[in-house]
Formats: C-alpha cells, structure tokens, sequence
C-alpha cells in the first residue's frame, strides 16, 4: 500500500505539472482574459504548496481514526476563495453576493475538519454548520448569482453554468467522502479516503481552469472585469459595498 507521504509528494507534483500547463495556456491567451488564468494559477498553485507540506507532515491534527492536515484546509481556502470570485466575475455579481457566496464555500470543509477533531456537542454543531453551509451554498448557485447569470450574455452564462455544476459535483464527492470516513461512518479505511480526496481535488482543479481558459476570448471580447477587482470594488448587478 502506498504511503500516504508518498501519495501526497506525488499529487503536490502532478498539481506543480497542472499548474505549469495552466501558465503556458494562460501566456497564449488574450491579455484581457489573462487575468483569469492568473486566478487558475493561484488556485493550482496554492493545492500543490499544500500538497507538498501535507507531505512532509506539516500542521497535523489528531481526528477520530487518523492524523489528518490542516494545510488543505488551508489550501482549500485559498483555492476556493479564487473559484467563487472567478465566478462573481463571470456574472459581474456584486462584491456582496460573491463574499456571501465565499462564507459558506469554505465554512463547509472546515466544518468538515472540527466534526472529525471534536465529539460531543461541538461535533454536532459542527455538523449542523455543514449542513447549514451545504443549504446557502446550493441557493446561492441556484438562486441569486442563476439570476444575475440571466443578464449576461448567453456564453458567459454557459460558463457559469458549467462552473456551477462543477462546484455542485465536488463538494458532494468530498462531503460523502466526509461521511464515509473513518472519522465518520467508518466505511472507508485511511488510504481509501485520501485517495478519493485527492483525486477529487485533481479532478476539480483541472475541471475548473480547463473551462475558464477555453473562454478566455469571451471574457477578453466582452471585458470582463478581473476577478481579482471584486477584491477591491463591487459589481455592476447588486447593491456594491
């Protein structure tokens, strides 16, 4: 069986090659759209820093049936925090639907994490915000930034569509991997479990910069603003902080 160090230095590699791929296909797009796949690189990037610290066995934790990491939870935050305000952008939501949308993207894992380290009453609190987190996620896909999705032309709301659907997709992966964990159910030994994790991750990454950066020319033909602004300005759609 491998060991999960040596799973972990060689998905922090393949990470390190994806994120090459990105940079090269990012240099060949147009200089308006490039900024996205900046946002891709970031997103690549961070995970594979993770990777490689999960490997050397940085910042672990006890949890019911194993150590886990708590650097990809950290890479998870930033990963995702770059996913939601590409999204944002895609839409032109404003800065206040993104953060929203922002909140209960990455409450989600981590609450993840504190029911796995805790039992007793903070376990099930900790369940409860998942849950919780899962709901305001799905409505707000769904719901408020679908709407916004409505007013942008019909490529860009093919993009978030496809976008959407891949964050639906991931995060039920991750969280019935959650579920059948060892920290969990007990379904799933540790190997197992990380495999599946790791693979997801693989998957949604490629997934996500492979679908920005084949619309690179509709962002760049229709300047849509960087997702890096929603950082610093809101949107046109919504009210802006």
């Amino acid at each position: 069986m491998i060991e999960h160090g040596t799973l972990f230095a060689a998905t922090s590699a393949l990470l390190a090659g994806m994120t090459v791929a990105f940079a090269l296909w990012t240099l060949r797009v147009p200089t308006g759209a490039r900024p996205y796949g900046y946002a891709v690189l970031v997103a690549c990037g961070s995970m594979s820093i993770s990777y490689a610290l999960m490997a050397a066995g940085l910042l672990t934790v006890e949890t019911t049936g194993r150590t886990e990491s708590v650097v990809r939870f950290l890479g998870y935050t930033v990963s995702w925090s770059v996913v939601c305000f590409v999204l944002g952008a895609i839409v032109d939501a404003d800065r206040r639907t993104t953060l929203a949308l922002i909140g209960p993207v990455l409450a989600a894992p981590w609450a993840t994490l504190a029911s796995w380290v805790f039992d007793g009453t903070i376990a099930a609190v900790a369940s409860l915000v998942l849950l919780v987190s899962l709901g305001g996620m799905v409505y707000l896909l769904v719901g408020p930034l679908s709407s916004v999705a409505e007013t942008v032309s019909g490529e860009r709301a093919l993009l978030y569509t496809k976008v959407k659907r891949l964050i639906l997709l991931v995060f039920t992966g991750l969280i019935l991997t959650g579920a059948v964990s060892e920290q969990n159910l007990g379904l799933t030994g540790a190997f197992v479990g990380q495999t599946v994790a790791t693979y997801v991750d693989l998957i949604w990454l490629a997934g996500f910069g492979a679908l920005v950066l084949q619309y690179a020319d509709t962002l760049e033909a229709e300047e849509v603003p960087s997702p890096f602004s929603k950082v610093t300005r809101g949107g046109t759609h919504g009210q802006p902080d």
